[in-house]
């Protein structure tokens, strides 16, 4: 009869879909277990865990799910097990906008961990199951507990399914032989992690012989530990042997009466005491280690190379009797001096440098060499070398001294390697932070392309160049940067016209402008941002001196900040030439000079970057000797209250012109305005006309809504004119009245918006009686002076930033009775 598997599992892809599959996955599984009590709680951690790993590790996940009594172990294996998982979480504030980490597994499972690998991470936690949950399971007695010898003999077809189980292996685990048989062996033995051992005894990709520590799953629920070797059959299938884990010795070879014992590895430095060992840090430790082991092998010179993590390249880490200039010498799979590429694992042997030249000896009177691995669990992680000024100059028994130093010194070798590599890696993130902000202080597209240029040269390469495409999307060069200053003159007219690389030399993924610059080969990086591709990073460096390093994957990152934070400053130089030209629109291009007249004018937009606002004024002739100004505020600020502002300023400029009197003219102006809908403001505007009269310069005044209009006498006393009257584009049936004043020669009439009389310092508002104040103390100034000096007064009013926009127009009158005359 079929039997439902007490562990199952399932691989999935790195994607976000898998966390979704695996929900699924669980759900079927516990319904097929009976377990349905435990759905919900279960299908949250299962979400939780396959999320961290899947989302946040970027690997595949592997989830697992036992039986194990009354309890169910969830677990979940990816292939990071460089990015930790705290082991306490940390209940974050309600308020708080990041991840919650492992809350929900904490607080559904009543254990949970973290088990680490050289090459994966096991996250797994313990769900209880409800009472009745586990109804479909045997509860048989537990397994036998005697310390009696006992080898369980597992025979597998194969498929997995177990065909033999003896006494031995039912006595350990409880189980009977009809209780097993036909099961699969993978729902019995769990692997322990870091023990080399598949995730499924049953893959057939498992080698043909292996060996490890196991947990054997027990009639009971519990688990045991026991030590398992398997031999794979030729015909298929596994023959396991199975015994506690205290009583390996029972099935690995034991070292007869007659057989040598394996010699202690040599210390790595003879002569020194353990407890100055302690107190050498990895590097020193190396070196000295490196200088003591030339004696013993006889050797005249010795080095160290350690792997580099970004590729399989070599980095020479110390040397013995060979020049310092060698240190950081990067050598690639193969090289000589170097493991060999095909099988890093073995030593290599070069008995005659002349006939087999060795790069990294050149230059010296060295004629052999010996090359061994430093392995650490299994995998190359450096190399020990030895040279020889004689030719055939090593022994076996000198190469194997030198292997066993090797051993002796791997582990310190790869600690010293990962915390280069560390140290590098966070020397780099720092870099490339530090390059982001940067970047993103600035909004001005050249100098954005200089702070590139700096962030480059020289980290990553000795110099480079920016292209950018124009409308044709021909490459024009942008700028140039060499650490050498004298050298870019000469390097701007080598990178001037770009020579595309022929499909020989290019990548089909890469993009080159030129096989070399000045007789150099180069590497080009496209800058790309929002998928559109506007330019290109030329770097000073070979493309295979950046792959085989982590520059290249630094560049990378650069590049593409760089590209973003060009483009971002030129769609900002773009809204800057927008705004520009707005503006220039909604104001005259100059501010006239009109007879008998003299005009000052101030305009500021509210806001560091704002160019157009909601304020505006104009000053125009109206003919027959009239002069026509306005100014107005519209609702709001910024580039939504322009649009009105040149609807209005456009608008009562052509009617003034087309003979209409004021008030009709702001009766169609409200009109237009109405007509705009959803994007109409309602405004306020004051608007008047000046023209000389009998003699006298006569005012005529409309104001819709708008703060009054200064009128400053000669002696100083000011009062204020034009009552205000319904604001624009608010009602459709508006009729406007006009007034009419006789200007005296040196009256200063000087109109301004609410930017100016709303300024506060606190609740306490400028006003127009401020405003009033200071313009009594004008009497004699030029009209721009006075203009300026009422702009100083509300800025100084208050420390606190202009929220408003502000326009001021003032008018001085020239005419007297002999000039009016004239002008008549």
């Amino acid at each position: 009869m079929p039997f439902a598997p007490l562990r199952v599992h399932r691989t999935f892809a790195a994607e976000a879909s898998s966390v979704g599959e695996a929900r699924r996955f669980a759900r079927e599984q516990l319904q097929q277990w009976g377990a349905t009590e435990a759905l919900d709680s279960v299908s949250l951690v299962v979400s939780e865990l396959v999320t961290n790993a899947v989302v946040h590790t970027g690997t595949p996940a592997r989830l697992a799910l036992q039986l194990r009594g009354g309890d169910l172990r969830v677990e979940v294996e990816d292939h990071h097990p460089g990015r930790a998982v705290p082991m306490v979480p940390e209940r974050p504030l309600d308020r708080s906008e990041h991840g919650r980490g492992l809350l929900i597994t904490a607080s559904l499972s009543s254990a949970w961990g973290v088990e680490y690998s050289p090459t994966t991470k096991r996250v797994w936690a313990t769900c209880p199951l409800p009472v009745g949950g586990d109804g479909n399971l045997p509860h048989p007695a537990s397994a036998d507990p005697a310390g009696t010898a006992r080898v369980g003999v597992v025979e597998t077809a194969p498929d997995g399914q177990v065909t033999h189980w003896n006494e031995d292996a039912a006595a350990m685990s409880g189980w009977a032989p009809e209780e097993v048989l036909g099961r699969s062996v993978a729902d019995l033995l769990d692997p322990e992690p870091g023990q080399g051992l598949p995730a499924d005894v049953a893959d057939p990709t498992f080698a043909a012989r292996w060996h490890g520590t196991c947990q054997l799953a027990c009639r009971d629920g519990s688990t045991a530990e026991v030590f398992a070797t398997s031999v794979r059959r030729s015909a298929g299938g596994q023959v396991v042997l199975l015994v506690p884990s205290r009583q390996r010795e029972l099935v690995t070879p034991a070292v007869g009466p007659t057989a040598r014992p394996a010699m202690p590895p040599s210390p790595v430095l003879p002569g020194m005491r353990p407890d100055a060992l302690v107190r050498l840090g990895s590097q020193e430790l190396l070196a000295l280690a490196v200088e003591h082991v030339r004696d013993p092998v006889l050797a005249d010179a010795t080095w160290l190379l350690l792997l580099h993590d970004v590729d399989e390249d070599m980095e020479v880490a110390a040397v013995s009797g060979l020049p310092e200039t060698l240190l950081g010498t990067r050598l690639a799979p193969g090289s000589p001096g170097a493991p060999s590429a095909q099988s890093p694992e073995r030593p290599v042997v070069v008995t005659d440098t002349a006939e087999h030249p060795v790069p990294l000896l050149a230059g010296t009177e060295l004629r052999s060499l010996a090359v061994v691995p430093l392995l650490v669990e299994g995998r190359v992680v450096g190399a020990l070398g030895a040279a020889s000024a004689r030719v055939d100059g090593f022994t076996d028994d000198q190469a194997v001294l030198l292997q066993r130093f090797a051993d002796s010194i791997a582990v310190a070798a790869d600690r010293a390697r990962l915390q280069a590599s560390e140290r590098a890696r966070r020397e780099w993130l720092t870099f490339i932070a530090d390059a982001g902000d940067l970047l993103a202080a600035s909004l001005d597209q050249d100098m954005t392309m200089a702070i590139t240029g700096q962030i480059v040269v020289p980290r990553i390469a000795p110099w480079c160049a920016i292209h950018l495409l124009d409308q044709r999307g021909v490459p024009v060069l942008q700028q140039v940067w060499h650490q050498d200053e004298a050298r870019v003159d000469e390097l701007r007219k080598a990178l001037a016209r770009p020579k595309a690389a022929t499909a020989a030399t290019a990548r089909a993924d890469e993009v080159v402008l030129w096989a070399q610059v000045q007789g150099q080969p180069v590497t080009t990086i496209p800058l790309v941002a929002r998928r559109r591709r506007f330019g290109y990073l030329t770097l000073g460096r070979a493309p295979e001196e950046l792959r085989r390093s982590e520059f290249y994957l630094v560049a990378e990152s650069i590049a593409r900040r760089a590209a973003l934070a060009i483009d971002n400053a030129r769609a900002h130089g773009n809204l800057q030439a927008v705004g520009r030209a707005l503006q220039e629109s909604l104001l005259p291009p100059t501010t006239p000079s009109p007879p008998g007249l003299d005009v000052g004018v101030v305009y500021e937009a509210a806001g560091e970057d704002t160019l157009a606002g909601g304020d505006f004024y104009d000053l125009f002739p109206a003919g027959n000797g009239r002069w026509c100004f306005v100014v107005g505020d519209v609702c709001g600020t910024g580039a939504e209250a322009a649009a009105v502002t040149g609807l209005a300023r456009h608008t009562v400029q052509a009617l003034v012109r087309a003979g209409f009197p004021l008030p009709a003219t702001l009766e169609r102006l409200n009109t237009a305005i109405l007509e705009e809908g959803e994007r109409s403001r309602f405004l306020t505007l004051v608007c008047g006309t000046l023209h000389v009269e009998g003699g006298r310069m006569r005012l005529t005044l409309v104001n819709a809504g708008h703060p009054p209009v200064f009128l400053v006498g000669r002696e100083g006393r000011v009062r204020e004119v034009g009552n205000p009257q319904p604001l624009l584009g608010v009602v459709d049936a508006v009729a406007y009245t006009a007034e009419e004043h006789v200007l005296q020669r040196e009256d200063l009439l000087v109109a301004l918006t609410d930017g100016v009389t709303e300024r506060r310092d606190g609740d306490v508002m400028l006003g127009a009686d401020g405003v009033a104040r200071e313009l009594a103390a004008t009497a004699g100034m030029p009209a721009q002076a006075v203009a300026e000096q009422v702009r100083r007064l509300a800025v100084d009013y208050s420390t606190a930033p202009q929220r408003d926009d502000m326009a001021i127009l003032a008018i001085r009158v020239q005419v007297g009775p002999v000039l009016a005359q004239a002008l008549a």
